[in-house]
């Protein structure tokens, strides 16, 4: 009962790149980053600057097969890494197309079937 977990989906391991821009948009364009996991609701990802958290944040995916997925989304938790690693960011997806969020669901149902038991 006294869980803090507040997701609807489990995050699955994945590792694809991802983009992002910080909103409102400072600099040129997109910074690259690396995802550690996904769920229909959000990514986890690595970047070398910081983020603040809860800061809006335009994402682009690129999933593994598929075409590039755009997000509207914002940083629900930020964590610096030892040693200057970068940072850690939990991305929510705050608007989603049902297309892009059913082809995160299928790139995960395919992902989990790939790794097996």
């Amino acid at each position: 009962i006294g869980s803090k977990e507040r997701r609807c989906s489990p995050r699955l391991p994945s590792s694809f790149p991802v983009r992002y821009r910080v909103i409102p948009v400072a600099g040129n364009g997109y910074v690259d980053a690396f995802a550690e996991d996904l769920s229909p609701e959000g990514v986890r990802f690595w970047c070398r600057d910081e983020i603040r958290a809860r800061s809006g944040m335009l994402l682009e995916l690129r999933l593994p097969d598929e075409r590039s997925l755009n997000f509207f989304g914002r940083a629900a938790w930020v964590r610096e890494l030892p040693d200057n690693m970068g940072f850690e960011v939990g991305g929510r997806f705050e608007d989603q197309s049902t297309w892009g969020r059913k082809t995160v669901e299928r790139f995960l149902q395919h992902d989990a079937l790939s790794a097996g038991p």
